[in-house]
């Protein structure tokens, strides 16, 4: 096992501007300068400035206390003179960004208390490995003596959890879970496990899937050694509907299976628009189900959950067991069948294929599962089939 590598302390922050003074040229006025207000402006050597669009409502976050942050909207406008910033004409698409704003008192508060969630790791994240095509990157990080300011491309697509209220066609989730294992695979190359993976992680920008980077504020790296199982957690913490027994058990866990398996329950998600499961133990029905007894394809399972589904509630199985254990465990198999069976009506109507993928992602054992390449493998060869 191997220990993360330590996080630097800060990330690159400059100082913000609010509703300071500048001036504003565009294409019909080169030599009229309009001197005006900005909303936000970075103090030293800005290469932009920025205008909140109050035509989009702003949304609120909770993440480090009630109100402690909020997402705003606004117009970029770029540099082209000292203290001279250029507006739109009027035949032109503004450029849109998303701004995160954080108050500063409330996230060292709920770090101190314990929060795993680092927005100073998130920027450090998206400044080194933010792309735009894997991980969304940052513009520019920005604080005053309230709020840190992540001044962010504008992803007009939103995310998976708010684009999937029904279940997809097989062709295209297949397609973005392409692009998720694609995302993985940048990460793993850089050796940083995201560790808190959800539909609401993945973003869509400019056609594409990708990692929202602001979100990566769980995430750590390790050292360039080959190692990949990593010490476990000393407490529970992320979003457990989307973790492996392990990570949840605390157990030492493989950081590429980690963010892997989450990206299965994804996969899984935009296939039904449906959870799996909400804990990742064996007192979970579904879990126990699904996870634990491979309900996804697993015969047995199959058999009993059609039966189910076609209305044979197999009951008269009962009076074949003599032995009254026996009995009292088929009762209770029944019993949590059936409150799965719209899961498992769903289930059944994926394609073989699908399934094995599914299924061969979402072992109990880590050592039964597929990897990376193997997952990504399996879903071009049935996406090109």
């Amino acid at each position: 096992m191997v220990a993360p590598l330590p996080e630097p302390e800060l990330p690159r922050l400059h100082q913000c501007l609010r509703n300071h003074f500048v001036f504003l040229m565009n294409a019909a006025n080169d030599f009229n300068p309009i001197a005006t207000h900005v909303d936000m402006v970075r103090r030293d050597n800005p290469e932009q400035a920025y205008m909140i669009d109050h035509t989009m409502d702003s949304i609120n976050l909770d993440t480090y206390g009630p109100n402690s942050g909020r997402i705003f909207f606004a117009f970029r406008l770029p540099r082209i003179g000292d203290g001279i910033f250029r507006l739109p004409a009027a035949n032109e698409n503004p450029e849109r960004v998303a701004i995160k704003c954080l108050n500063i008192n409330a996230v060292v508060t709920a770090l101190r208390g314990g929060s795993f969630e680092d927005p100073y790791r998130a920027i450090n994240r998206m400044q080194t490995i933010g792309d735009n095509i894997h991980v969304l990157g940052c513009i520019e990080a920005l604080k005053d003596e309230d709020n840190l300011y992540i001044v962010m491309p504008y992803c007009e697509g939103g995310s998976l959890d708010e684009v999937v209220d029904a279940a997809l066609p097989e062709a295209h989730a297949l397609s973005i879970f392409l692009q998720i294992l694609d995302c993985l695979t940048y990460l793993r190359d850089r050796q940083i496990c995201h560790r808190n993976l959800s539909p609401v992680e993945f973003i869509f920008y400019q056609g594409r899937v990708m990692i929202n980077g602001s979100g990566l504020g769980q995430s750590f790296q390790l050292p360039p050694t080959g190692a990949s199982v990593v010490i476990p957690d000393v407490q529970r913490h992320g979003t457990f509907a989307f973790q492996p027994p392990e990570v949840y058990e605390l157990l030492p866990y493989h950081i590429y299976q980690c963010d892997l398996w989450a990206a299965a329950l994804t996969f899984f998600y935009l296939l039904t628009s449906e959870v799996l499961y909400q804990v990742p133990h064996i007192t979970d029905p579904a879990f126990q189900r699904f996870i634990v007894a491979q309900g996804i394809t697993g015969e047995e399972n199959n058999r009993i959950m059609q039966a189910l589904a076609d209305g044979d509630l197999v009951e008269q199985e009962f009076h074949d067991l003599a032995d009254a254990e026996a009995r009292e465990r088929h009762v209770f198999r029944l019993r949590q069948a059936r409150r799965l069976r719209p899961v498992f009506a769903t289930i059944q109507l994926l394609t073989r294929e699908v399934r094995e993928i599914l299924s061969n992602l979402l072992m109990a054992d880590p050592g039964d599962r597929w990897d990376l390449d193997m997952a990504r493998a399996a879903t071009l060869n049935v996406i090109h089939h």
